[in-house]
């Protein structure tokens, strides 16, 4: 009798156990259960040693910074146009609209659809020698006169 008191008791405290797992409670939480877990073991949070590049000469190679720079506010009879371009050294690896045009909804949805054709026509060309883009002339020529002023500090 005693035996099937304990094994009832067991299944119930199973049960009891699995259940706050399921809900996302811990051991402790359920009622009448008691869990005693290990302490995890805890992990170190320094990086490993970098590895020098095969073919590296033993002297650290000089990093090339990140910069970015804002060009200049152009107006347009439809509203403003400011790009930041980001580089990395002497690269443009970003193309950011600041401002677009937005005078009104039709200007704004004009903008939105030109603006990932002309950041992507800028990181292809390396400069403001870009396209104009169909029906967004105005945005276009902002685009890239602000760009142009954006590339003209990095050389200055």
């Amino acid at each position: 009798m005693r035996a099937a008191t304990a094994a009832v008791g067991t299944l119930i405290a199973a049960a009891a156990l699995l259940g706050s797992w399921r809900a996302g409670t811990s051991p402790s939480d359920a009622e009448g259960v008691h869990v005693v877990t290990a302490a995890p073991t805890p992990r170190s949070t320094t990086p490993p040693p970098a590895r020098p590049r095969s073919g590296a000469s033993g002297s650290a190679s000089a990093v090339q910074a990140t910069r970015q720079w804002v060009g200049a506010v152009v107006g347009t009879p439809y509203g403003d146009v400011q790009v930041m371009a980001v580089t990395t050294g002497q690269r443009v690896t970003d193309v950011r609209a600041v401002r677009l045009t937005d005078a009104n909804q039709h200007s704004r949805d004009i903008s939105a659809a030109a603006a990932p054709v002309l950041r992507q026509e800028a990181l292809q060309a390396q400069s403001a020698r870009i396209d104009t883009v169909s029906g967004a002339t105005y945005t276009s020529e902002g685009y890239r006169q602000s760009l142009q002023a954006a590339l003209d500090q990095m050389h200055a």
